[in-house]
C-alpha cells in the first residue's frame, strides 16, 4: 500500500512540474499561412495555363532535343535529385524509427576453464540470446511533429528538384539563344570585315591614282584591323557560348557545337493568370511553403520536448546453459522475460529544452519571412519578364527598321564612294551605322526569345517535366 501511494505522490508531482514548465512555454504559433494542398482538379488547371509544354510550344525541335538532353545528363540536376531521394529516405527512417516500437535479438557465448587440483581444467561453454522491445508513446504528438517535420522537408526537396529541371531547360534553351546569337554576330563581323576590305582596296587604287590622300589610306587600313580585331572576338565569344551549351548538357565543353536551327517566331504573350495561380505553380514557392510548414512542426516537436514522456520497455533473455547450448539458444521457454513501463519528466538541463523552444519560433519566424521574400521575387520575376517582352518587341522592331535604311544607306555611300562624290569617311560612317544597327536587331531579337523563355520559368509552367512534352518525339 505504501509502495502505491509513494507511486502516486511520484506521479502527480511529475504532472505539476510539467504544468509549470508549460507556462513558461512559448505562446502557440498562428494558422499556417500556407495553402491547404489543391486538388486533382485545380491542379490539372494550372497545368494548362499557361502551358506546361512551353518549350515545345516555341516550335523548335533544336531547341526542345537539348532540353530534353540536359534534362538526362545534367550534372546539377542529378545533384539535386539525389538530393531529394537522401530526404525522402530519411523522411521513412524519421517515421518508421519514431513512431514505431524498436526492437533488437542479441546472442551471447562464453567459455571459462577453471584450474583444478589436477592437470585436467574444466571447460564451461555458454550461449546466451536476449530480446528486448522499446516503445515510447506519443502523449502530446512530440513524435509525430518530428515525423511530419521531416516529410515536408522532403516534399520541399522534391520542389527543388522540379525548379532544378525547369532552370535546366530554361538555361539549355536560353544557352541556345546565345550560340545562335553569337554564331549570327560572327556572320556579321566576318561580313563587315569583308566590306572593309573592299573600301581598302578601293582607296589603295584611288590612291595610287593620286585621287586619295594619305590619310584615306591609312585610315581604311586601320578600319580593316579594327574589323580583324573585332571578327576575333565574335569567334572567341562563339566559342565560349558552345561551350556553356554543353556544359550544361553534361557534354565535353570543346566549343564544337553548332546551332543548326533559327530562332522561333513568337506568337503573342500567354496570359499570366491571377497572382496567387502563381504561388501553387511555381516550385521555389511551395518549396518555401513546405519548409515553413515544417518549422512549424519542429516548432511544437520542441514544446512537447518539455513535457512528460511515456516509456514502455520489454525484454526477454536465456541465460543459456552448459555445454552444447547452441542448440538451446532459441529457447522461449526458459526465457526471462521483463515488462516495464516508465515516466520521465525533464527537471534541470540548464535551460536547453527552453532555449531550443524559443529558438523554434524564431526560425518559423524566419521560415515564414522568407515564404514572404519568395513569393513577391516570383511576381516580380513576371511582371519584369511582362514588360521586358513589350520593350524587346519595340527594340526588334525599331532595330530591323533602321538595319534595313543602314545597308541601303551603305550601299549608296558605296556607290558614290566609288565614283568620287563621298568621301572616305563618309563611306566609314555608313559602315559603322549599318554594323551598330544589324548588332542591335541580332541581340534585340535574342533578348526577346530569352526574355519569353524566362517569362515560361518565371511562371512555373510544366516544372515537373521541364516545360517539355514527355510523349513527343523531338529530333534535332
Amino acid at each position: 500500500m505504501k509502495q502505491g501511494a509513494r507511486l502516486l505522490i511520484g506521479l502527480g508531482l511529475m504532472a505539476a512540474a510539467g504544468s509549470c514548465a508549460g507556462r513558461n512555454l512559448p505562446a502557440e504559433p498562428d494558422s499556417y499561412v500556407a495553402a491547404d494542398a489543391i486538388g486533382a482538379e485545380r491542379a490539372a488547371e494550372l497545368g494548362r495555363s499557361p502551358a506546361a509544354t512551353w518549350l515545345d510550344d516555341l516550335n523548335s525541335n533544336e531547341m526542345s532535343a537539348l532540353a530534353r538532353e540536359a534534362l538526362a545528363g545534367s550534372p546539377d540536376l542529378q545533384i539535386v535529385e539525389a538530393q531529394y531521394r537522401a530526404a525522402r529516405w530519411r523522411a521513412r527512417g524519421a517515421f518508421g524509427g519514431n513512431l514505431l516500437p524498436s526492437l533488437s535479438v542479441g546472442a551471447d557465448g562464453a567459455r571459462t576453464e577453471t584450474p583444478t587440483a589436477t592437470e585436467e581444467r574444466i571447460r564451461t561453454e555458454v550461449v546466451s540470446s536476449s530480446v528486448s522491445a522499446s516503445w515510447e508513446i506519443d502523449l502530446w504528438g512530440r513524435l509525430a511533429s518530428r515525423a511530419l517535420a521531416s516529410d515536408l522537408s522532403a516534399d520541399a526537396a522534391e520542389e527543388d528538384l522540379n525548379g532544378a529541371r525547369l532552370s535546366v531547360a530554361g538555361q539549355t534553351s536560353q544557352a541556345w539563344v546565345g550560340l545562335i546569337e553569337a554564331q549570327q554576330l560572327l556572320a556579321l563581323a566576318q561580313e563587315d570585315l569583308q566590306t572593309r576590305e573592299r573600301a581598302l582596296d578601293l582607296t589603295q587604287r584611288r590612291y595610287d591614282a593620286g585621287i586619295a590622300s594619305s590619310l584615306n589610306l591609312r585610315t581604311a587600313r586601320s578600319q580593316v584591323a579594327s574589323a580583324r580585331a573585332s571578327q576575333a572576338g565574335a569567334q572567341e565569344n562563339l566559342l565560349n557560348a558552345s561551350r556553356r551549351l554543353q556544359e550544361i548538357m553534361g557534354r565535353y565543353p570543346d566549343g564544337a557545337l553548332r546551332a543548326s536551327g533559327e530562332l522561333p517566331q513568337l506568337a503573342p504573350l500567354s496570359a499570366a493568370g491571377a497572382p496567387t495561380d502563381l504561388l501553387e505553380r511555381r516550385p521555389d514557392v511551395l518549396a518555401s511553403e513546405n519548409r515553413m510548414r515544417a518549422a512549424g512542426f519542429r516548432m511544437h516537436e520542441a514544446r512537447a520536448a518539455m513535457l512528460p514522456r511515456l516509456t514502455l520497455t520489454a525484454s526477454a533473455f536465456n541465460p543459456g546453459t552448459d555445454g552444447n547450448s547452441l542448440a538451446d539458444v532459441d529457447d522461449s521457454v526458459n526465457m526471462i522475460s521483463n515488462i516495464v513501463a516508465g515516466i520521465t519528466m525533464p527537471i534541470f538541463n540548464g535551460g536547453a529544452l527552453l532555449s531550443e523552444s524559443r529558438a523554434s519560433v524564431a526560425d518559423r519566424r524566419a521560415a515564414a519571412a522568407d515564404y514572404v521574400r519568395t513569393s513577391i521575387a516570383a511576381w516580380r520575376e513576371v511582371e519584369g519578364a511582362i514588360s521586358a517582352d513589350q520593350s524587346n518587341e519595340i527594340r526588334e522592331r525599331e532595330f530591323a527598321s533602321a538595319a534595313a535604311e543602314a545597308r541601303a544607306a551603305q550601299e549608296l555611300a558605296e556607290r558614290e564612294y566609288a565614283r568620287g562624290v563621298a568621301t572616305l569617311f563618309e563611306l566609314i560612317d555608313a559602315y559603322t551605322r549599318r554594323i551598330d544597327a544589324e548588332r542591335g536587331w541580332i541581340s534585340a531579337r535574342a533578348d526577346r526569345v530569352s526574355n519569353r523563355i524566362t517569362y515560361h520559368v518565371a511562371l512555373g509552367g510544366g516544372a515537373r517535366t521541364g516545360g517539355i512534352d514527355e510523349d513527343r518525339e523531338v529530333t534535332p
